[in-house]
């Protein structure tokens, strides 16, 4: 602001005198023929001021800008003023640059900066998104951070990412992760090193594999032909429901009542009985407890489950603040327990049983067939207005193209069976994956006709739910029509993660997939998504049943006044971007 004053100060200072001011009032004559000459004034300083920058300025100083600058290069010479404005027009604007001068520090050595893509990967464990969010940590925030105290970034652009023209391929939800992720900007890229100093800046769990120079109108949101994502699931998630819980008895009950429980029993032969040698094997290992106490626990519902809500990240929570519903029951010494404490710490028995049961599941190749049959109903091009949220079906960017989506053979981790599913298409919506995800998964272990997945892409809007956010990882995305251009006819590098496949797959297995598999040992997040959906006492999954949207329609009816509370909303990230793909 200072170097603006004393521009405007010389420049006044080179101005002809002030002109005589006319009051409205002065000689005493007709005040009305005085206002209106003041008025006429007014409006022709207003019309100079407007055409060419001229008119009466504070305090009544003449501000002609033409005719100023004529008088000042009279006074000063032509070379003299010229070599004065260029240093007014790179200094003046109250920039850093300029401040460091005024304090007497040293000032900023001047670099070029060249448009490049920045090859990333990172866990998104513990950060709000990708997205810069300010005051929420985001991946973004530290990279920038990074670029900075490394010297990619002079101090001057260091207070705002937008001088820097940065734009990111994929936005991730909060706690995905990315294997490989891609911005573009404007970075000072002299030092060889200038790789090794940002990851140098960076945590751990953040890296960059490379820089590659662009053409200088690159965006790599805009030049992105296609994404790569990865789903990891445990294959226990496919088990139907516990046949106590109110889904399955609710699905039971349509099929009965619509003649089609051979049909149900027929999709779901492959783990028929499976839950009956299970809770064989809970009254083995329980079978010294109190038998009331042990049926009021196997078969009523806990306080625990009314409690529950499920929050945007697939993890339980309880609607009383400060409540772990997770938690397991503390023993305290020579307390008198209450019968509700006796049956709350037998459920939790009956949860360690089951979640070792679970964890000792390998699926039927009949079974994985189904999966993949239901996930490879999503490819082509259709209309995902229910997979997302704040979109309708009439809205052109409800639908998406999925090029394919693979289902991988099982692998053992950790005692527990996981499935890697590999989705690749153009673009996604805010948590499209992780509802196609859901959708895949409930239609599979509720015995639901694979076909109703089809009609989830009609203009009938329905509640899908949306799988943790736990598992999704972007593995990378693809700039085909980029790549053949810039090699061809630019000579540039192509943006080709492969170069880096070896530290990728080394910092995927550290970083990404060491810690999905440890929360999930600890944390039970698939075990308790799959056992709120059963537990959740609405018709908005009755849809899932025999007889489609007839039973969900119905259901409704009898439950007009529900209050559904299914999903925390306060905590949903990126609200409003399309935060999984861009």
């Amino acid at each position: 602001m200072s170097n603006n004053n004393e521009t405007s100060n010389s420049a006044v200072a080179a101005c002809p005198p002030n002109p005589p001011q006319i009051s409205s009032s002065e000689g005493g004559h007709d005040d009305k023929k005085n206002n209106n000459d003041n008025s006429d004034r007014n409006r022709r300083g207003s019309g100079r001021s407007q055409g060419r920058s001229g008119g009466r300025g504070r305090n009544g100083s003449w501000t002609d800008k033409p005719h100023r600058e004529k008088r000042a290069r009279d006074d000063q010479g032509r070379a003299a003023y010229n070599h004065s404005t260029k240093k007014q027009r790179s200094y003046g604007q109250g920039t850093e640059e300029n401040k460091v001068e005024e304090l007497g520090e040293e000032k900023e050595e001047r670099k070029p900066k060249r448009k490049v893509a920045v090859l990333i990967g990172y866990c998104g464990t513990g950060y709000r998104g990708m997205q810069l969010n300010p005051p929420h940590k985001t991946i973004e925030s530290d990279i920038f951070e990074a670029f900075v105290k490394a010297g990619a970034i002079s101090r001057a652009n260091s207070n705002d990412p937008k001088k820097s023209s940065l734009v990111r391929c994929a936005r991730t939800d909060k706690g995905v992760h990315a294997a490989g992720n891609v911005i573009s900007l404007k970075l000072i890229i002299e030092d060889p090193d200038i790789v090794q100093k940002i990851n140098a800046e960076l945590p751990e769990q953040i890296r960059v594999w490379g820089i590659l120079r662009t053409l200088g109108s690159f965006s790599c949101y805009q030049k992105c032909d296609s994404r790569r994502y990865e789903y990891l699931l445990p294959t226990h998630c496919f088990l139907p429901p516990h046949p106590k819980t109110f889904l399955a008895q609710k699905l039971r009950s349509i099929a009965e009542k619509e003649g089609d429980l051979e049909g149900l029993l027929e999709r779901q032969k492959e783990v028929d009985g499976w839950w009956d040698e299970v809770d064989d094997k809970v009254r083995k290992q329980l079978k010294d407890e109190d038998p009331e106490l042990f049926k009021k626990a196997m078969y009523e519902e806990s306080e625990s489950d009314k409690e529950a809500v499920l929050g945007n990240d697939g993890r339980l929570r309880s609607r009383s603040p400060g409540v772990d519903i997770n938690k397991e029951p503390m023993e305290t010494e020579g307390k008198i327990k209450s019968e509700a404490e006796k049956i709350e710490e037998l459920r939790y028995k009956i949860r360690a049983v089951h979640r070792v049961e679970k964890r000792a599941y390998r699926i039927s190749q009949e079974r994985l067939a189904r999966v993949r049959e239901a996930f490879k109903a999503y490819e082509g091009t259709k209309n995902f207005h229910n997979y997302t949220i704040n979109k309708t079906f009439y809205e052109a960017s409800s639908k998406r193209h999925i090029k394919s989506f693979e289902v991988l053979d099982p692998i053992i981790i950790n005692d527990t069976e996981w499935v890697s599913l590999r989705v690749h298409g153009q673009s996604f919506m805010m948590h499209q994956i992780r509802k196609m995800v859901g959708m895949a998964m409930m239609v599979v272990r509720t015995g639901c006709p694979i076909e109703r997945i089809e009609q989830t892409f009609r203009s009938r809007k329905i509640t899908i739910p949306k799988a943790p956010s736990l598992g999704l990882l972007l593995e990378y995305p693809v700039f085909e029509s980029y790549n053949k251009s810039a090699v061809e006819a630019h000579s540039r590098e192509p943006i080709d993660f492969t170069i880096y496949s070896k530290e990728i797959d080394a910092f995927r297995e550290k970083m990404i997939y060491s810690k999905l598999f440890e929360d999930e040992r600890n944390g039970n997040i698939y075990t308790g998504f799959v056992h709120f959906l059963d537990s959740f006492k609405s018709p908005h999954f009755t849809y899932l049943s025999s007889t489609g949207f007839k039973a969900l329609d119905e259901e409704l009816e009898a439950q007009r006044n529900i209050n559904d509370e299914m999903v925390v909303d306060s905590e949903d990230e990126d609200a409003g971007s399309d935060a999984e793909a861009g």
